[in-house]
């Protein structure tokens, strides 16, 4: 069959939206299908023998990637394409061939506008107008109501998204946290299917030793540090748990510096790194005593999760989204609702050798349902269905 996947962002630099497009390329390509990737991403024109195709865009991305991947799109025949974000969605729908396109949702890009579904550093109860008088003075960065005038684009933005996805063939969201946002926002045709992680090759690249000096024991956050990723949370749950083991970050953010402030001021030692190359980001995986996740906003389905589960690392997390369908909870990982539960979490799996035996077995066993050969014939089935 023949397979082409489009999306804004790809590897060599991407986050986990591009790294789960990568993956599932690669599978693709195990089981014998014609697939190509199509990118405005920079980087070579081969990723691991799967061919990719870069396109340069001059313009305002939010403007200019759609009509891009549009024009590439009109010359492909006989093909499924499957978008695999946003910008990268609405090119591959603005055509009479949308029947054939297949959409995945990997965030909140379709129900808020900024993909967060949080408002002032809690969770939204739902986008219309009285919320975004709400959310547009902390995101626009300006008072209110000079920051108002942004609602007529943000509405009009929020309908494009919708209405593009209303003439896909079909709309995958990763998780059935994300299918129920999508249903209820009148999208139709949404069915679930999740990110890949391939635990052969994640456990074969955590193997080396990682190019960054990291502590014998240490606990790991690995991500943006912002608000939707529970930046404010990690280092008072850390000190709570009164573990003394180091805390090293693999990320960066606008809360970097409050982050710093805090753990100066609750003494617990820090190591930051920031951004780092994703085969040292699993190398340091695999070596972390515990992996804290403090995430607020609704989880889409977090590849660091993914990752972890191949890698058998225990995690100490907030049940929150697409979060509670990877793990479960004293099975694969510990599942908390508060800062106070992940400190007690944090320290369980430091302190509790028989826990962590547990939860890494959980873990590795709980992978496999995320492997190449259990989704990948999802995927194809829906392919089939879209085949011109």
């Amino acid at each position: 069959m023949k397979v082409v996947l489009v999306s804004e962002v790809f590897p060599p630099r991407a986050g986990g939206a591009g790294w789960s497009s990568r993956a599932l390329a690669l599978g693709l390509r195990a089981f014998g299908h014609d697939v190509r990737v199509l990118t405005t991403s920079p980087g070579p024109a081969d990723m691991d023998g799967v061919p990719v195709q870069r396109l340069v865009v001059a313009g305002r991305k939010r403007f200019a990637a759609p009509r891009a991947f549009a024009e590439a799109l009109a010359l492909e025949a006989g093909a499924v394409v499957h978008a695999q974000h946003s910008l990268s969605a609405l090119g591959a729908l603005d055509s009479s061939a949308a029947r054939h396109v297949a959409v995945t949702v990997r965030d909140h890009w379709p129900v808020c506008f900024w993909s967060t579904r949080l408002s002032r550093g809690t969770l939204c109860p739902g986008c219309g107008i009285g919320p975004m008088l709400r959310c547009a003075p902390g995101h626009v960065g300006a008072p209110a109501p000079i920051a108002w005038g942004a609602i007529p684009y943000m509405r009009w933005d929020l309908g494009a998204k919708r209405a593009a996805l209303g003439r896909a063939g079909a709309t995958l969201a990763v998780s059935e946290a994300i299918a129920g946002e999508l249903r209820a926002a009148g999208i139709p045709r949404v069915e679930v299917v999740p990110n890949i992680v391939d635990a052969v090759e994640t456990r074969m690249l955590a193997e080396p030793e990682p190019s960054v000096e990291l502590p014998e024991r240490f606990l790991l956050f690995v991500g943006k540090l912002e608000e939707n990723k529970g930046a404010r949370l990690l280092v008072p749950a850390v000190a709570a748990a009164g573990t003394g083991l180091p805390l090293v970050i693999l990320g960066e953010g606008s809360l970097a510096h409050e982050v710093k402030f805090e753990a100066a001021s609750r003494q617990v030692p820090l190591v930051m790194r920031g951004w780092a190359h994703r085969d040292d980001v699993l190398r340091a995986l695999g070596r972390a005593t515990v992996l804290v996740f403090p995430s607020l906003w609704p989880e889409p389905l977090s590849r660091v999760l993914l990752e972890a589960l191949a890698l058998g690392v225990p995690v100490a997390a907030m049940a929150t989204g697409g979060t509670r369908e990877i793990l479960s909870d004293h099975d694969s990982g510990l599942l908390v609702s508060d800062v106070a539960g992940l400190a007690d979490a944090v320290g369980r799996l430091v302190r509790d050798e028989p826990l962590r035996r547990r939860i890494v077995e959980g873990a590795r066993a709980r992978a496999e349902a995320f492997s190449p050969e259990a989704l990948v014939p999802r995927y194809e089935a829906v392919y089939k269905r879209l085949q011109p």
